[in-house]
């Protein structure tokens, strides 16, 4: 289970990488959607979120029950409730991509 961890981390930033690249892509061409390049930026904050959320979850193996509860009361570091607050950013974004087109 910890290998599958380490590789959805790594593929996570991979990806994010890989869409970055298109988006830069895409505006220095200026060959681009708007809402295309809004839904490839909230994917972007996701990947991102859920990176760093793998990476800091990965010393919480091995935790007895209670130890666990402790960890779940204490607040999240910076770096973890920044990139929430960024992957709620990007759901935002791609919601947005979605149901602007309908309207």
């Amino acid at each position: 289970m910890r290998a599958l961890a380490l590789i959805l981390q790594y593929g996570c930033f991979a990806f994010a990488l890989f869409l970055s690249y298109q988006v830069a892509t895409a505006l220095y061409q200026q060959e681009y959607e708007l809402l295309e390049v809004v839904a490839d930026v909230g994917t972007i904050l996701i990947c991102i979120d859920l990176g760093v959320f793998l990476f800091s979850s990965k010393a919480s193996q091995g935790l007895n029950l209670q130890e666990y509860a402790r960890q779940l009361e204490a607040p999240p570091s910076k770096l973890v409730a920044v990139t929430r607050k960024l992957g709620h950013l990007g759901i935002m974004l791609i919601l947005v991509s979605w149901i602007v087109p309908l309207i």
